[in-house]
């Protein structure tokens, strides 16, 4: 089989960067309803809580965001609240190629993985696909599908 590969490295400040506006404004608004209640005491301890299970948040979330496309299947974690997720190219029944997003649909369960393609570029979104019909067709040509 041909070496076909696809690797995208996600850059962590667009990983990461949408996450953590969301969780300030949250930490904001919570230190406002905790200072109309009780006060600069009460919001003061709502912060020094807050920040600190943010902080944990962030140590534990933290990684690597990548997409890979090889001849083991299709692995990916786009950000900051995603999972890693890896599809080994034996439980793929169909693949949907949709505008923003890949659909790829499981053997057995038939559950629906979608892999959003909005993270990437344009240019990087085409060779993916490019990438998983090739190892596509190469797979049928070596009937290991």
């Amino acid at each position: 089989m041909a070496e076909n590969r696809f690797h995208v490295i996600i850059p962590k400040s667009k990983a990461e960067l949408p996450a953590m506006i969301v969780i300030i404004v949250m930490v904001m608004v919570g230190f406002a309803f905790h200072y109309g209640i009780f006060g600069w005491a009460g919001s003061f301890i709502y912060l020094a809580v807050a920040l600190s299970l943010v902080f944990w948040l962030y140590v534990k979330r933290k990684g690597d965001y990548f997409v890979l496309v090889d001849k083991d299947g299709v692995s990916w974690r786009d950000h900051f609240f995603s999972n890693y997720k890896f599809i080994p190219w034996k439980f793929i029944q169909r693949i949907d190629y949709l505008v923003f997003e890949i659909n790829f649909m499981l053997k057995e369960t038939a559950q629906v993985v979608s892999f959003p393609t909005s993270g990437l570029s344009d240019e990087d979104a085409e060779k993916m696909k490019q990438t998983i019909s090739d190892i596509i067709e190469e797979r049928e040509k070596n009937n290991e599908l």
